[in-house]
C-alpha cells in the first residue's frame, strides 16, 4: 500500500516567461535585456540597458543563478500584455517549458534561456531529464516510493509518493547515470490475452490495442486488448499507465479522469483552475479568454458576476 498525496501531480506546473527586451526583471519593475559582452574599461556589458536619468546598467546575468533542479519560481499570465522580446524557457522541476514574451510573473523570471535545448542542457543531470535522455519515461503523474525496476512498480510504503522513472523492461534507474541494463531482470512469457486481462484490460475483437482510451482505428476483427483511458498495452507488461496519456491534452479534452490531474497542451488551461458558470460540468482544456477590461478570467467567467 502506498500512502501518498496529490503532491506528485502538483510538483511543477508553474512555468515560464520573458525576462529580456522590455520585460519586467524580478522584483524590480525595471527592464532587463539579455547581455553578455563586457566593456574592457568599465566592466559594464556593452549592450546593457541604462535606465533614463541614471547610470545604472541592468542585464539578465545579474539575476542568473547556478543551474539546479528546483522548480523556478515563475508562472504564466494568460492575459499578459504584448512584448517585443523573445520567448524564454524555464525549468519547472521536471521539464523545460516555454512562456510567451511578457507573460512571465515571479521572482525567477530573469533566469530564462532562449531555447529548449539550452534549458535541457542546463538541467541534464536532474533526475527527470536524466531519465528521459537515457530512454526512460518520466511518470510525472505517479505517486510511487521508488523508481520502477525492470519495468515494474515496487510494492512499498512511504508517507508521500513522488514521480518516478520507468526505464522499461530489462532496465532500471541508476542514480547519477540514468536508465541502464539490469542483470537482475528476467523475462516472463505470458500469452497476450492473459497479460491483458490480468492487468485490467478487456480482450476483444478490436483489431489492435487501444491507446489512451482511444479505440484502434484499423478495420478488422482480430482480438486485441482494450486498456483504461490513461493506459497503453505493452506486449511484456500488459496495460500500463503512460505519460503520453496524461500529457498534451487538446481543446475540449477532459483535464481530470477519476481524480487524476492531467496536463493541458501548451497555451491551454484546465477549467478546473477557475470558478464561475463557464466551468460547469467536467473540467476541460481550453484556450484562455481575455478581454480589454480584465474582468474575464482565463476560463471566460465574469469575475464581478460569476
Amino acid at each position: 500500500m502506498r500512502l501518498a498525496s496529490r503532491f506528485a501531480a502538483l510538483l511543477a506546473l508553474a512555468v515560464v516567461g520573458c525576462p529580456s527586451s522590455n520585460s519586467l526583471a524580478p522584483d524590480t519593475g525595471t527592464t532587463a535585456p539579455d547581455a553578455r559582452a563586457l566593456d574592457p574599461d568599465s566592466g559594464v556589458p556593452v549592450d546593457a540597458f541604462v535606465l533614463p536619468g541614471t547610470d545604472a546598467p541592468l542585464f539578465l546575468d545579474a539575476f542568473r543563478a547556478p543551474s539546479d533542479c528546483t522548480p523556478m519560481r515563475v508562472s504564466s499570465e494568460p492575459c499578459a500584455a504584448l512584448c517585443d522580446g523573445p520567448d524564454q524557457w524555464y525549468w519547472d522541476g521536471e521539464r523545460c517549458t516555454q512562456i510567451d514574451c511578457g507573460a512571465c510573473r515571479g521572482e525567477d523570471c530573469g533566469l530564462g534561456v532562449l531555447s529548449e535545448s539550452d534549458c535541457l542542457a542546463d538541467h541534464a543531470s536532474c533526475v527527470p531529464e536524466l531519465c528521459r535522455s537515457t530512454g526512460g519515461e518520466w511518470l510525472f503523474f505517479t505517486e510511487e516510493c521508488h523508481h520502477y525496476e525492470c519495468g515494474h512498480s515496487l510494492p512499498s510504503e512511504c508517507l508521500i509518493g513522488m514521480p518516478v522513472c520507468d526505464c522499461g523492461v530489462g532496465r532500471s534507474f541508476v542514480e547519477g547515470a540514468g536508465c541502464a541494463p539490469d542483470d537482475g531482470c528476467f523475462a516472463v512469457t505470458t500469452p497476450p490475452e492473459a497479460l491483458c486481462t490480468s492487468t485490467g484490460g478487456t480482450w476483444e475483437g478490436v483489431c489492435c490495442p487501444s491507446t489512451c482510451g482511444v479505440p484502434c482505428a484499423a478495420a478488422c476483427a482480430a482480438d486485441a486488448c482494450t486498456c483504461g483511458p490513461l493506459q497503453i498495452f505493452d506486449e511484456q507488461r500488459g496495460c500500463i499507465d503512460a505519460a503520453q496519456c496524461h500529457d498534451d491534452r487538446g481543446v475540449g479534452q477532459t483535464c481530470t479522469i477519476d481524480g487524476d490531474l492531467l496536463r493541458c497542451a501548451d497555451g491551454l488551461i484546465c477549467c478546473q483552475d477557475c470558478g464561475g458558470d463557464g466551468c460547469t460540468g467536467e473540467p476541460t482544456c481550453r484556450a484562455p479568454t481575455c478581454d480589454d477590461t480584465g474582468r474575464l478570467d482565463a476560463c471566460g467567467n465574469d469575475r464581478l458576476a460569476p
